[in-house]
């Protein structure tokens, strides 16, 4: 899924409840930047998220959206912020273990030349 997907699935997680809710569509280009107003990209993309089962879909015109959030909407925005906290986890071990071979390195040539 890439980028305006994920902010467009954000957008409306955020905006929506239990149960289908009518948004406009101008809601949707100030809030994503990335539609640029462009209705094509916007109606593409809700019929992505609409056929991987996302959201349910009961309408869409040039005006409004009427959909609602589907589970697996839910599910998906859990499981991405668990693969941000591994990232960020695994970022600060490389950079932990990048700091402490630094180090033994340094000790370990240090004690090379006192050795000689």
């Amino acid at each position: 899924m890439d980028k305006r997907k994920l902010l467009l699935l954000k957008f409306l997680l955020n905006n929506c409840n239990e149960g289908y809710k009518v948004i406009e569509t101008s809601k949707f280009y100030s809030a994503i930047k990335k539609y640029k107003g462009n209705f094509a990209w916007l109606e593409s993309d809700i019929d992505y998220l609409k056929r991987y089962k996302y959201i349910d879909l009961k309408y869409i015109d040039d005006n409004n959206v009427c959909l609602s959030i589907m589970d697996n909407s839910r599910i998906l925005q859990e499981n991405i912020k668990v693969e941000r906290n591994l990232a960020k986890q695994m970022k600060l071990y490389m950079v932990f273990t990048m700091i402490v071979s630094g180090l033994l390195s340094f000790v370990g040539a240090f004690v090379a030349v006192l050795l000689r």
